[in-house]
């Protein structure tokens, strides 16, 4: 059994940061674009993960033309330039990368969500962005809701985000 260690003497620390569109800026109010300038930089980041994201939409108009959502097309969320994911978008016949941080199933219902609370934050754990190199010094996050077809929602479609990531940085660095 494993003590507790109580001079805090581990080689990480993290922070558990809460956002949604409520407290986040935005350089267009009418697009899914947001961002946050920490109130003090977070040094040498060397994990980023979701723990959980949910976004609420306009169900009747998520499913219409020109949008057509069905149930679990992806809603694909950005931060910063994390691409821990990949896919590949289909436009005129021809086949473009995109990449992106996760993606949240649409429901079928104005709340979709994903939940990562029960995982571990090991290297080998898929829900994880590992930085290799560490950021040295992260002062802002950028935070995008992208549609299927990869581009930014209309606020007036996709009404309201919610997005709860840890950050895993190393304490002290000789």
């Amino acid at each position: 059994m494993n003590e507790a260690d109580l001079n805090n003497t581990f080689k990480y620390d993290k922070v558990v940061i809460n956002l949604n569109s409520q407290n986040c800026l935005t350089t267009d109010a009418n697009k899914t674009s947001y961002y946050v300038d920490l109130t003090e930089p977070l040094r040498n980041v060397i994990y980023v993960k979701i723990i959980r994201a949910s976004v609420i939409a306009v169900e009747t108009t998520m499913e219409q033309s020109p949008l057509s959502y069905l149930q679990y097309d992806p809603i694909h969320i950005v931060i910063n330039d994390y691409n821990r994911s990949a896919s590949y978008l289909k436009t005129n016949g021809y086949f473009n990368n995109i990449n992106y941080f996760d993606l949240i199933p649409y429901s079928g219902t104005n709340n979709s969500d994903i939940s990562y609370s029960q995982s571990s934050f090991d290297w080998s754990d898929p829900s994880v962005y590992i930085l290799n190199p560490p950021e040295p010094n992260l002062r802002r996050l950028n935070i995008e809701i992208r549609d299927k077809t990869f581009k930014l929602f209309d606020t007036s479609v996709l009404t309201n985000f919610n997005l709860s990531i840890c950050v895993y940085f190393i304490k002290n660095r000789v």
